[in-house]
Order: C-alpha cells, then structure tokens, then sequence
C-alpha cells in the first residue's frame, strides 16, 4: 500500500510541476507579447498587429498624407490632403489606442490569452477608431471645380468635311454633387489604399440625335467645287431616314437600269437561269456589258429585245417608279420609235441635265429599287408584296451576289473601308456619270445613288474623287471616324 501511495504522489506531483511550467511559460509569453500590438488590432480596419505602439501611430498618419484619386467617368483627379485641411489628431488617436490597450492588461486578460492559445483561437478584434479632420466646405469647393471642368450639355455633331469625316454627337454630363459628396468623404477617411479612389456619381443626358441633314450639309462642302448637277438620294436602311439633294432630278438611266432588266427577267423564269443565261447576267451586272444586257431583253421580249425593254419598262410602272423607263435596248436607237415619254422628273423646267430621251431615271427611284432588292433579298419588301410568286428571295440574293462581285470601276465605296461588305453598279456616258451601291457596314445598311452631270463632257478624273468623296462622307456619318 506505501509503494502505490508513493507513485500517486509522484504523478501528482509530475502534474502539478507541468501546470506551474505551462503558466509560467505562458505568462512569460503574454508579457513579452505586450511589448507589441496584439493581433488582430486594427485602426481604421487596417491591421496592426505585430507593431509597436509607435510604428502603428507612424503607419496611420502616413496613410492620410497620401492623395485620393476622384474619377469623373475616365478622367482621374488627385486630392491633396492640403487641398481640404486633411489631417490625423495624433493625440486623440494614441489615446484611442491606449484606451483600447487598456483591456489587455490585468489577469483576466492573461487567462484569455491563455485559453486562445491552449485552445489554438483567434484573438478577439480590437478595432480603434483614428480621428480624422477635413473642412467639409473646401470637400464641396473640389467637386465645384470638377464639375466646372467636366461637365457640359449634350453636343450636336459637325461635319468636317476638309478631312472628310465628322465630330459625333456627344451625351451632356453632370457631376452629381449629393450622390457624390458621401462618397469622396468616405474615401478621404480611409486608410485603405485601394478605397482612396472614388468613381464619382456621373448623370448623363442622351446625346442629341442625328438629323441626316448634316450629311447633306457635308455633301454640299464637298461639292461647291464642281462645275455641274449632282443628284443624290442616300437611306439608312435601318431607320428610314432618307436624303435627297436633286434627287427627283431626270438622268439619263445609263446601266443603272440593267438591275431592273435583270429582275424581270426573274420575273418571267419559270425556274431557275439556264447556264447560258446565268453566264449573260454575270455579264450584265459585273462588267456591265451592253450586249449581255440586251441578249437579256431579247429573252424577256420573246425574240424582240424592244418589247423586252417596253416590259422592264412596265415593271418599273407597276413599281410605282414613274420617272423610270427604258425605251430602246442600249446602243440601239436607231430602230426604235422616237421616245417622248414625258415624265414629273423630265418635264420640270427649273433644273435640267439633258437625260438621254431613251433611258432615264431619278436617284430616288434607282436608290428606291436597290432598297426593294434588299429588302426581298430578306424576305420581304414591295417586290414580295406584288410578285410573291414571281420574285423569290433567291432571285434578289443572286441580284446582289453579283452586284458584290462586281469590284469594277469603285465609284463611292473607292474610300470604304476594306473588309465592309458593298454592292454597286456603276453607269457612264459623256455627260453623266453615275452609280448605285448598297453598303452594309457596323453602323447600319445603307443604300446611295449619286449621278453627277456636266454639260458638254464630264472629266473622269474629276468625277470619281468626288463620287470617293461622297461615299467616305456616307459611310462615316453611319459608321464614325475609324
């Protein structure tokens, strides 16, 4: 029985030499970690644990000497902490932490540090507040000269047309000082880096819409230095939005009119082309070929390409498109009846250009069945309205295949950007020039049919930068600068 008791006592004694060692270690722990801040203690959220007393102090005041960056929308603006009286109360903050350091100390304390680590928790949070000052007025006084550096109404367009593009239209901003204001405050009082940058709260008004009329306007620049009659029907496709300068204007038709000779022609087809034929629209509609054209109205006339061209004729006047007509298959006057047909367009007496009495168009009504052509190529549009039958979406897609291919002669896509999708069909004589393009670009589809008119004999190297001109000024009040 002695020797039991004895090993008890020994195992108590083992025990009780384990605990006082423990503490003390434990004790001697907890007073060296004294000497630092504890962990988990933060002022103003940011960590301070580990530090001393005075390296934290330092820490702090170094954070609200740095600026804040205000955005407005992109534009970056640096407040200097001068710029608003922006300073620490050191005292007032050491006394916060010593407050808060007063918690610590006592047995208490040690018995939960103690327990922490024993049970290997987290210390609990020690959050002390740094006391920030800043004048509230010079805060408002920044975001007034902000606001008087930024802001602006809404911006109408201008036209540029020397580099021949144009300034967009610009959405009107304004800072919005309530929303903004707790938001620049509360970045002045952190002491996190990343929260001293403040995006400002911006309202924006619609940008003002743009009248097609300013491309009327540009087009007029680019044409005060020619000596002659431009006629020009432009549509956004899109929106519907039409411009016309001279555009009910009689011209004389030229190979325009040979998209319609080809329509008909799918009008009359009881299937599809035969190779032969499809090889005489090839012609027709990429080199512009004359006699492919009138092959074609020997065909749709059944043998008499005169009756074929009083038929196209009469599918334009089924079209409504009354100023349009062709009289003679091309080249071949000389056996057709003299033309008289009166028109609105060749009977106005303000303006002429001397259309050729056998073939005549306006912009507006060539402009107007490329449009039809499009919109069929869709699935819809007049032409499927009158012809459901008779004219196919496939008809109208193979219209304008072949109007893509044909890259001869670039009149007003010659400035286009590459890559952007056209199609064109390109006319000339002596005294007219012309051509019809359909543009699909980023900003919208877009249908232009320009004819330029000089008495006697227009110059080529003067009309096709001026059909550039036009074209560039098109595209980029659809699509913007590039």
């Amino acid at each position: 029985m002695r020797k039991r008791g004895t090993g008890i006592g020994w195992a108590i004694s083992l025990l009780l030499a384990i605990i006082i060692l423990g503490g003390y270690w434990l004790y001697t722990n907890w007073q060296s970690s004294r000497t630092v801040l504890p962990p988990g203690l933060t002022i103003n959220e940011q960590p301070m644990g580990g530090m001393t007393r005075e390296q934290a102090l330092d820490a702090i005041a170094l954070v609200y000497t740095s600026p804040i960056t205000a955005y407005y929308g992109e534009e970056a603006t640096l407040l200097l902490p001068e710029m608003i009286d922006l300073s620490l109360d050191m005292a007032a903050t050491a006394q916060n932490l010593d407050e808060a350091l007063a918690t610590q100390v006592g047995v208490q304390s040690f018995f939960t540090y103690a327990l922490d680590q024993i049970l290997r928790r987290e210390p609990e949070p020690l959050a002390v507040k740094a006391i920030v000052n800043y004048s509230r007025e010079r805060v408002d006084a920044f975001m007034d000269r902000i606001a008087q550096k930024y802001d602006h109404p809404p911006q109408n367009p201008v036209s540029l047309p020397e580099a021949g593009t144009f300034r967009p239209a610009r959405a009107g901003t304004e800072l919005d000082l309530d929303a903004s204001r707790p938001l620049l405050i509360e970045a002045v009082l952190s002491a996190d880096t990343q929260a001293r940058q403040v995006h400002l709260v911006v309202k924006t008004e619609p940008a003002p819409e743009v009248s097609i009329d300013l491309l009327g306007e540009a087009i007029g620049s680019t044409l005060r230095e020619f000596d002659g009659i431009a006629g020009i029907f432009i549509k956004d496709l899109n929106r519907g939005k039409e411009l016309c300068l001279n555009c009910d204007v009689a011209f004389s038709g030229l190979s325009t009119l040979k998209i319609g000779i080809v329509l008909e022609l799918y009008r009359t087809l009881d299937a599809p082309p035969a190779p032969e034929t499809t090889s005489l629209i090839s012609e027709t509609l990429t080199a512009s070929d004359n006699a492919s054209a009138n092959l074609l109205l020997l065909e749709i006339g059944a043998g008499n390409p005169y009756s074929g061209a009083l038929q196209v004729t009469e599918l334009f006047s089924r079209l409504s498109l009354h100023n349009t007509f062709m009289a003679a298959p091309y080249d071949l006057k000389d056996g057709a009846l003299a033309s008289n047909r009166i028109t609105p367009a060749n009977s106005r007496t303000d303006i002429s250009t001397n259309p050729d009495p056998y073939i005549q168009t306006t912009p507006t009504e060539i402009g107007l069945l490329l449009e039809g052509v499009h919109q069929c190529a869709q699935g819809g549009g007049f032409l499927r309205a009158l012809y459901p039958q008779q004219i196919t979406p496939g008809d109208c897609q193979d219209i304008l295949a072949w109007m893509e291919y044909n890259r001869a002669n670039l009149l007003l896509t010659a400035e286009i950007p590459e890559g952007i999708r056209t199609a064109h069909k390109q006319g000339w004589a002596g005294e007219t020039h012309a051509d019809l393009s359909l543009v699909y670009s980023p900003g919208g589809d877009f249908v232009m049919a320009v004819f330029l008119y000089q008495p006697e004999w227009l110059v080529w190297e003067e009309s096709a930068p001026t059909f550039a001109a036009i074209g560039k000024l098109a595209y980029r009040f659809f699509n913007g600068d590039e």
